[in-house]
């Protein structure tokens, strides 16, 4: 876990300019749009409205974030020179096939999920069986995050289809699924923190608290979240085995 963790860390340190790039395409407007809603065209349905937003762009616009920043990675990894253009060029031809397996994954998951949320307002009852079945769906839904955490890296890296990019998936993940837990763990307390820590520094500081501030952080996160991307990405790339070049890629 040390070992990606730190050349996780590295390689967003390195390549910082080309990883904000890829990022910021689809989340700085996306950001931009929300902030400029919330602050100069709030509405009785603004929540509603935010949450449709984020839904769209997490669903339609992020695969093409996470397949553009996985070929970037891989031609830093072979140590060949990538450009920008480059990677939107290569991650554009594998969006569609990512787009989907990432809406089947929003299936798969929302069935435990709802059933997650149900059982959940049972357990406040003091009966046994609702807590135990909550925690039961809680360790199906975290063993399938995990069993499939580099479904990713498989269709946009090893060309697996929307079909077939389960069982490879799940090949590639043998092995190494307490070290992804632990990693992901690991970033999700770390961004985690940042989040309730700039949310409450814009509340503590109201006068902080306005659509430039706001933007730069939201875009910050935006960046920060690459980093589970990264991580993934170099479990997949362990799992190949290849070789580390000679030389570090140009960007």
């Amino acid at each position: 876990m040390r070992a990606v963790l730190g050349e996780t860390f590295r390689l967003l340190a390195r390549h910082l300019y080309l990883i904000t790039l890829i990022s910021l395409t689809v989340w700085l407007p996306t950001h931009v749009l929300l902030n400029y809603l919330e602050f100069f065209d709030p509405g009785e349905d603004s929540a509603g409205r935010a949450l449709r937003i984020v839904l769209t762009a997490q669903v339609v616009l992020d695969p093409f974030v996470v397949s553009t920043l996985l070929s970037a990675l891989a031609r830093i990894k072979q140590g060949v020179p990538v450009t920008y253009w480059q990677a939107l060029a290569e991650g554009f031809s594998a969006w569609p096939r990512l787009m989907l397996v990432r809406f089947i994954v929003i299936w798969v998951l929302l069935l435990p999920s709802l059933g997650w949320l149900a059982i959940y307002q049972a357990a406040h009852e003091p009966e046994l069986g609702p807590r135990l079945a909550l925690i039961g769906l809680t360790l199906l839904i975290l063993a399938l995050l995990v069993r499939f955490a580099l479904v990713d890296s498989a269709v946009v890296l090893g060309g697996a289809s929307p079909f077939s990019a389960w069982p490879r998936a799940a090949e590639l993940t043998a092995g190494q699924r307490w070290s992804i837990l632990s990693t992901g763990a690991a970033l999700f307390v770390l961004i985690f923190g940042i989040a309730v820590a700039g949310g409450q520094a814009f509340r503590s500081v109201p006068g902080a608290n306005h659509f430039v501030a706001r933007g730069l952080f939201d875009c910050i996160l935006a960046v920060a979240q690459s980093l589970f991307t990264i991580a993934l990405f170099l479990f997949y790339w362990r799992k190949q085995g290849i070789p580390a070049p000679a030389h570090p890629a140009a960007t």
